[in-house]
């Protein structure tokens, strides 16, 4: 009985953003795109290193060619600036990736703050706030955070 609910969830967990249908999966890369986006924005100065950073960040989360990231971006972007919540995206990520994926997603949003050469109160905040609501253990936005480090 043990040994049947520990494969139940070792299959859940193994679920990844790859196996999902492809409406979904726009869906989710444009979720991941808005926050993305508004990560490069928070600190109220987009910086061509940061929109790059994010293009490589959705580069490597869904392997997507460059003109495919950078139209994901455009269309975060344009999704972003309609957000009143960061619930909506959230609620698709956390449904869509497990804990590994959500992880690295930090880890590029830490990459994105750091993108400018100077990690700014805003940036940290926002970071630490998405890691929250992801349900990624603080241990962990730490450790990503020491990763993304220049």
């Amino acid at each position: 009985m043990i040994k049947a609910l520990r494969r139940l969830f070792d299959e859940t967990d193994g679920a990844t953003a790859r196996s999902i249908p492809e409406r979904e999966r726009h869906h989710l890369q444009t979720s991941v795109a808005s926050l993305l986006h508004e990560a490069s924005r928070v600190d109220l100065d987009e910086r061509r290193e940061e929109r790059l950073t994010a293009e490589r960040a959705l580069k490597d989360l869904f392997g997507l060619t460059d003109d495919d990231c950078a139209a994901v971006l455009a269309e975060g972007r344009d999704k972003a600036r309609r957000l009143v919540s960061y619930f909506a995206p959230v609620s698709v990520i956390k449904r869509d990736f497990a804990l590994a994926e959500r992880v690295r997603l930090i880890e590029h949003l830490w990459r994105i703050a750091y993108a400018d050469g100077h990690l700014d109160q805003y940036e940290d905040h926002f970071v630490r706030k998405v890691a929250h609501l992801l349900y990624v253990p603080n241990t962990q936005c730490v450790m990503a955070r020491n990763r993304a480090r220049p």
